[in-house]
Order: C-alpha cells, then structure tokens, then sequence
C-alpha cells in the first residue's frame, strides 16, 4: 500500500546577514539580510527587540520565513499546500543566537559604548553564509571602513542616499573623527531634505577640521532655505577670507544679501569681472529670486508684468512653465502669482550679465518648435 505523499516543500537559504544598528535607548537590534526563497532572491531588514537570545534568534527565523511566504505569494493560494523552511538553518542559527547573546551582554556593561570596542566590532558585524571570506565579522577594522566608504560612495553616485547613509554610520562608528565621513552622511541628508541632520553632519565636519570649499557651500545653503539668512551669511564671508575669488560664493552671498533687502550687485559685479562666463552659469544654477522668507507681496499681473519688462506675455508664460522666472503656482489655480519686485530683480540681473536675449530665445524657441532646434532648454 502506497503511504501519504509529501507536501511539496519551498526552500529558503539565508544568504547573509549584517547587523544595521544597536538601539540602546529602545532595545532594539537592528539586522539587515538576502535571502533566496521560492519568490527570488531578496535583500531585507528586521527589528529585533532585545530580549533573550534564544528568542530573539528564532523571532529572526519566524519573520524571516513570514515574509518568504508572503513574497513568495504562497499566501494568495491556500490550494497550495507549501511548506516553507529555511534550508542553512542548522549553519545559521548558532551564529546569529550568539551574535544576540553579545548584544545583551555588552548591552549590560557600565562602559561608555562609543568606546566600547567590542560594541564598535558589533554594530559593524556580519555574516555571509555562502562566501565566508565576504564576513565582516572576519576582517579587521580597518578593512571594514574601506568596505563601507566604497559602498557608500557607490549608493551615492546611484542616488540611494539612505542606503548609503546606513554604511556611513556604520564608518563613523569606527572612525568618528573623520570629517569626510561626517560630511557624506550631511550630503546624504541633504538629498533626502533632512536639512536638520544634514545641518548637524556639516557642522561637526568643520568642527573636525574640514575647510572645503563644498562644506561652506552646504552649510550655507541650508541656512539659506531654513530662512537663517544671518548664520548664511557669516558662513559665506568666512569662505571668502579662505577662498577670495571663488565666484559661486559671491554669487550666492550677493543672492543672501538680495533676500536680505541689501545692495548685491557690486558682488556680482565683481565676480562678472573675475570670470564672465562662470559668472553667467553659477547665476543661472543657483541665483533664488523668489524671497525665501514670504511677506508682503507687491502682485501683479502678467499682462502688466509683460508692459513692465517689455517681453512677450507669451514668453513670461512659457518661462514660469520652465520655473526660469520667479513665479508661484497653485494646484486648484492655474493663474500664476507673480511679484512685481521680484521680476524686476531677475529682469535687472539677466539683462546686466546678458543672460535675458537667451532665455527669451530658449522659451520662444519652445513655444514656436522650430527655431534654434540645437539649442538646449537649460534645467
């Protein structure tokens, strides 16, 4: 007599598994993995409140094999009677238990935990159950920052800035007095428009000695959007006793002083002066006509605005279209807002350092499709 068939059974294989963060406050463990299971292969992360090991290690187990099944779509057919486990699981299990028994246990010392060393070698831990030569848990220190810079530089230069902030972090836990470090995790932020972090991360990089000309620029820049026009200010004309002709800190201190209400076109003078063409294009990229700190507005319409500037309604329309001029749009309202002082300020400017003939040019040449099709809209 035949006996019962066997369910048909899914693999999973946990390929790699690397601690993200040690929350002390929370009692919280961090851990990031890849796994492969019927659904592909998947990189993850999980919270694991800090408890006892052996429940940690196999609440890990359980979630894992949860979301499996749930990639895995098994949990959209109850016909399919499929039992999922985790095939390395005999390999895996002793490992990630006593990596959590080693968070409880350092967790529970009266060290400092920033010089903790063996709370440092944790939080840059890991695992890789495949390639045992990739563990990090195997390399030294050292070699664990290179690793980390490396794929956070990658991350960045593929725009995955939380990513990259991960390793990041990871890096400034094992050297926390490298201000490169503290200012790729700013960088991160910024992109992300975490302007507070980012504010933090560029401050402590100058306060570790760095005088880059990039970390003025980004420190101001965040002031400037914050409305702390004053710190912006002081940060740029810090720059300037360090680096006198750099034309993109004139330009954006004449565009601080601009939002201050200040006189701004003697530093454009002189930095048209200096270098022309560079001059033109820092204008272009980063000059904010727009008052970043709202008030009263002087309105008016396009078709006085059109009279005002002598250009082409049609053109200011198409230029607002562009964002090449301050204007201000509301998702219920098609009207534009425009102020009356505000373009006069952009038209003052592009006609002064000749930029106004090109940008008519450009949006005429849009609207009309077929003059100067070689010209490229600028972004």
């Amino acid at each position: 007599m035949r006996g019962k068939l066997e369910h048909p059974r899914g693999l999973i294989e946990l390929i790699s598994v690397e601690v993200e963060r040690i929350d002390h406050e929370y009692r919280e463990l961090w851990l990031s993995f890849e796994y492969t299971c019927p659904g592909g292969e998947y990189k993850s992360a999980m919270v694991l409140p800090i408890s006892n090991s052996k429940e940690m290690a196999n609440f890990f187990f359980k979630e894992l094999i949860s979301e499996a099944k749930h990639l895995s779509e098994i949990e959209k057919s109850d016909a399919l009677s499929v039992g999922l486990f985790v095939a390395n699981k005999t390999d895996t299990m002793l490992p990630i238990k006593n990596l959590c028994q080693r968070v409880i246990d350092t967790l529970n010392t009266d060290e400092e935990l920033h010089e903790n060393r063996d709370f440092i070698d944790l939080c840059t831990s890991g695992f890789h159950f495949k390639d045992p030569s990739r563990s990090l848990s195997s390399k030294g220190f050292e070699e664990r920052l290179k690793i980390f810079m490396a794929r956070a530089t990658e991350k960045m230069s593929q725009g995955y800035y939380t990513i990259a902030a991960d390793d990041l972090e990871k890096a400034n836990v094992l050297c926390a007095t490298s201000p490169i470090i503290s200012k790729l995790i700013g960088i991160c932020h910024r992109e992300l428009g975490h302007l507070d972090i980012a504010l933090e991360m560029f401050n402590r990089a100058m306060e570790l000695g760095d005088k880059e000309k990039d970390t003025y620029l980004y420190l101001s820049e965040i002031h400037f959007f914050l409305n702390d026009m004053e710190r912006a200010y002081e940060i740029l004309d810090k720059m300037l006793l360090e680096y006198r002709d750099d034309i993109r800190a004139m330009v954006e201190l004449a565009n601080i002083r601009y939002q201050m209400g200040q006189d701004y076109i003697p530093l454009l003078d002189k930095a048209f002066g200096l270098d022309a063409e560079l001059t033109r294009t820092t204008l272009l990229q980063t000059f904010v006509f727009k008052k970043v700190g709202g008030g009263k507005k002087s309105r008016i319409a396009i078709e006085d605005a059109s009279r005002l500037l002598a250009i082409p309604e049609a053109t200011l329309r198409q230029l607002a279209q562009t964002n090449r001029i301050p204007a201000r749009a509301f998702p219920d309202n098609e009207e534009l807002v425009l102020d009356e002082n505000e373009l006069k300020a952009w038209a003052h400017v592009y006609r002064r350092y000749k930029l106004l003939a090109d940008e008519i040019d450009r949006a005429d040449t849009q609207q009309g499709g077929d003059k100067h099709q070689d010209v490229a809209l600028l972004s």
